[in-house]
């Protein structure tokens, strides 16, 4: 991208704080995995990225950043962040196209998809994980082994967290002993929080899911329902599965309590939508019919079979890590899980419309990242009841930022 007649647009990045010679910068990762380094750019260069939606030339932002500054920009400094952004594939550019279409041919020709963070958030070991995850239900702070499908009721539902196994690992077990200890169901339509976007609203991927533990079959019967009903391939957007662990967490769990005792298959499915889709914007009109339609399509396809929802689905994001600038404290935490109790309660009534207006009544300032999921699944499963089995947070870094999360059954 060389022409001062661009319109540059960073993509759907992953920024994190760095250190780079001990001064702080800020690494923008890519969530599909197009490049496998991290580019580090300095605190300096965010007006410049912030001007790059698409809609502004190389001169509109020249002539913005200079209003701003209050000195004349330069357009080589403008011309070289452009450079950079498109060499790490992170512009919606065609270097990005041509190297998504590749890595879409190579994802979908795949036997299937493979863990992407065993090693990392749970062992690579399959001895090791089955005694890992054990620990998190018979920790103090846990639910106990659950006695396999001991109870009448069949869950038809469950939020359990997307954070990483380790530190919510007890929070898991509670809402993995309530799904083991129900009759089980033969398939589980797993929502997750794509995290990279999901431009078409959902995607689901037709790989099976292979983990330490084994390989847990996606449901292609299921899917080719989806897309009859649909007109459309359910999974046109699949490669957002290849690196993403929202659903790669839940199957661990699913294996871990129903390998050996009930075969099932899985549905999954990343979604990516907001609260304005239930506003009155009629620019968002679009996107909430494909909410809708692609709601009632699963509907339609869960006819024949018995189906539990998962909402693979993590709370409120607070701190500096988020972009908050306050360091948050122990009240911080205390009353950020208070509200979180609120918002619970309105799932366990069933109210989704309630629950959307909470997280809309702020603007979503908390930063729930698991609505996408939550609300998806409460459109979707036919329940009469909620229960919330567990509440909790985590710290995530030295500045007291912190996530929190949730496990919720629903018969």
């Amino acid at each position: 991208m060389s022409s001062r007649d661009e319109m540059p647009k960073l993509r759907n990045v992953d920024p994190v704080p760095v250190l780079v010679n001990g001064r702080e910068a800020i690494g923008l990762r890519d969530p599909l995995g197009l490049s496998d380094r991290m580019l580090c750019v300095g605190k300096e260069a965010l007006p410049v990225l912030a001007l790059m939606d698409g809609r502004r030339s190389m001169l509109d932002i020249q002539a913005q950043l200079t209003q701003q500054r209050g000195m004349l920009v330069f357009s080589d400094e403008i011309k070289e962040i452009v450079e950079r952004l498109d060499d790490a594939y992170l512009l919606e550019s065609d270097r990005f196209r041509e190297a998504y279409r590749r890595k879409v041919v190579e994802y979908r020709e795949r036997p299937f998809r493979e863990a992407s963070h065993a090693g990392m958030s749970y062992s690579a070991d399959p001895q090791d994980l089955r005694s890992e995850l054990d620990a998190f239900f018979t920790a103090e702070s846990g639910p106990g082994l659950p006695a396999f499908a001991s109870q009448e009721q069949r869950p038809v539902g469950l939020i359990a967290p997307h954070i990483d196994i380790r530190s919510g690992g007890p929070c898991f077990a509670h809402g993995y002993h309530a799904l083991a200890s129900g009759r089980p169901s033969d398939v589980y339509v797993i929502f997750g929080t794509g995290h990279a976007g999901v431009p078409g609203v959902f995607t689901a991927t037709n790989l099976d899911f292979d983990t330490p533990l084994g390989r847990v079959e996606t449901d292609r019967e299921f899917l080719a329902a989806l897309g009859q009903s649909l007109g459309m391939d359910p999974a046109a957007e699949e490669i957002l599965h290849a690196k993403e662990h929202v659903i790669e967490f839940q199957v661990i769990f699913l294996q871990h309590v129903l390998s050996g005792r009930h075969e099932f298959t899985i549905v999954p499915v990343l979604c990516s939508l907001s609260h304005l889709f239930f506003g009155e914007d009629a620019a968002l009109k679009g996107p909430r019919e494909v909410f809708e339609r692609f709601c009632r399509a699963v509907r339609e396809a869960c006819q024949s079979r018995s189906v539990c929802f998962i909402a693979s689905a993590d709370l409120d994001h607070i701190g500096p890590r988020y972009g908050d600038s306050f360091v948050p404290h122990p009240g911080t935490v205390r009353e950020s899980l208070d509200k979180d109790r609120e918002m619970m309660a309105s799932l366990e009534r069933l109210d989704v419309d309630g629950f959307i207006r909470q997280v809309a009544v702020d603007g979503d300032s908390k930063r729930i990242c698991g609505f996408s999921p939550i609300t998806a699944m409460l459109r979707c499963m036919d329940a009469s009841e909620g229960r919330l089995l567990s509440l909790d947070h985590a710290q995530v870094d030295d500045r007291n930022s912190f996530v929190s999360f949730a496990s919720m059954i629903f018969y």
